[in-house]
């Protein structure tokens, strides 16, 4: 897959998250897999279309994904993965995916984006055709996978 289309997302999760209150951004190994990304608890999408399609794929424990929804919501507890904390996760990932694409828009790679999908049921999601390029991160010291899938 090509660096330039893959580098504007991780470049967007490295300035957005630090703007939504997360102290420690930390990449880890790259890593990749062939269609289909493991829903880890909790699983959230966001597909591309246009002259780039594809998905853009977070997933983590459902542990993880309340301490980081609190963080989004400033501060606020969240003791249950409620629709207000899905809510506040989804978001987190339409603004790293809506930074990216707006990236690759002005380099001339046309990108849309549907509405981010959560999933805390389905054990697998294909997220491309063929391979795609994952990304650890650890997000405050709480670690999360992201598939990029690009057709």
């Amino acid at each position: 897959m090509d660096a330039r289309l893959v580098n504007p997302f991780i470049t967007a999760l490295s300035i957005v998250l630090p703007q939504m209150g997360f102290k420690n951004v930390a990449r880890g190994k790259l890593f990749s897999g062939n269609q289909f990304i493991d829903n880890q608890g909790v699983l959230i999408n966001v597909a591309l279309i246009n002259n780039l399609t594809g998905n853009f794929a977070f997933t983590m424990t459902e542990e993880s994904a309340k301490r980081l929804s609190s963080v989004i919501m400033m501060g606020t507890p969240v003791n249950t993965f409620d629709a207000m904390a899905q809510s506040a996760l989804c978001e987190m990932v339409n603004i790293v995916a809506s930074n990216a694409a707006t990236s690759l828009n002005k380099e001339g790679i046309a990108v849309n984006l549907v509405p981010p999908a959560l999933s805390q049921t389905a054990t697998k999601l294909k997220i491309c055709d063929t391979n795609y390029i994952g990304i650890e991160m650890v997000i405050d010291e709480l670690p999360v996978a992201i598939g990029i899938g690009l057709n």
